[in-house]
């Protein structure tokens, strides 16, 4: 197993300059709306309902300081790279994104509980859920790489002596990936679906349906992550860390575009959709590369 997609040692110095502050800031506008004077832009020419026409740029700055700074902490080179670190490295990742997917799912679990026990039967179970849920979404933007730093700097400094990491666990082929990759693709073309019928002809299919599918589909696709491949080796613990570690950079890198050009509901939209995007990103690399190794073998198939 090899290191392969790190940024230079010198920017895990520069990663905790840039997060400190970052999560000081961050602290200070989610608690105490604090806003920098002046660091603001007039975007539109009046108010709208729930869209000001001026934007404070405080909170943006604040989670590009985040995200950054997490990002080189958690993907530069150590000063020597081995077999170890890249162990350690793997196993970072693997905690970090299920840890974070089963916080989400508790999170959903008892929302869904409190909407069932405390809401009229008149109303529709997941009437408050958004209001409920949107805490999660905040953290969810950075907790994947916060799990992963804690996880992976304990490993580092408790078992630098040791030349043995934890076997992970993965659930079986059968019938887990079967059920992850089938629902996660119903759920995935309903959503598509109900996308483009709503661009094509302007009308929308029901909307408690597709915001259903939006909320399980994290979990269908964490399910059809974490289940074993019909022939688990090397190469695939390989393909895995490099598919998990490019969908970390895909996810960050389209959310740090997100957040310097969309604001307010179009921002919290992509807030609810990003709950979804590094699982995703990971099983359509992991299956690409997969697929492609597969057909350049003639052996047959390595994997399914």
């Amino acid at each position: 197993m090899k290191s392969r997609f790190l940024f230079p040692y010198q920017f895990k110095l520069l990663g905790w300059f840039l997060a400190v502050p970052g999560f000081v800031l961050g602290y200070f506008v989610l608690y105490h709306e604090y806003k920098i004077p002046g660091f603001e832009l007039r975007l539109r020419d009046k108010d709208a309902l729930f869209v000001p026409s001026i934007e404070n740029f405080t909170n943006e700055l604040a989670l590009i300081l985040v995200l950054l700074g997490l990002l080189f902490i958690a993907f530069s080179r150590e000063k020597k790279e081995d077999e170890l670190t890249v162990r350690m490295r793997y196993n970072a990742l693997y905690w970090a994104i299920l840890i974070n997917y089963l916080i989400y799912g508790v999170w959903l679990v008892v929302a869904l509980v409190h909407d069932l026990f405390f809401f009229n039967n008149q109303v529709r179970v997941l009437s408050n859920f958004f209001t409920d849920i949107l805490p999660i979404w905040i953290y969810n933007l950075f907790t994947p790489l916060v799990i992963f730093v804690i996880r992976y700097y304990y490993l580092r400094y408790s078992k630098n002596n040791e030349y043995k990491i934890d076997k992970l666990f993965y659930l079986p082929y059968k019938p887990f990936k079967v059920i992850g990759i089938s629902v996660s693709i119903v759920m995935l073309t309903g959503i598509l679906l109900s996308f483009i019928i709503k661009w094509v002809s302007g009308n929308r299919i029901n909307e408690d349906i597709l915001e259903d599918m939006m909320l399980f589909l994290p979990l269908a696709l964490l399910l059809w992550t974490y289940s074993k491949e019909k022939n688990e080796d090397e190469f695939i613990a390989t393909l895995r860390l490099e598919s998990m570690q490019l969908a970390v950079y895909t996810n960050y890198i389209i959310l740090l575009v997100a957040n310097c050009f969309l604001f307010f509901t179009d921002f919290m939209v992509f807030m609810f959709i990003n709950l979804s995007t590094i699982t995703l990103f990971f099983v359509i690399r992991f299956n690409y590369i997969l697929r492609k190794y597969n057909k350049a073998t003639e052996q047959g198939e390595l994997a399914s």
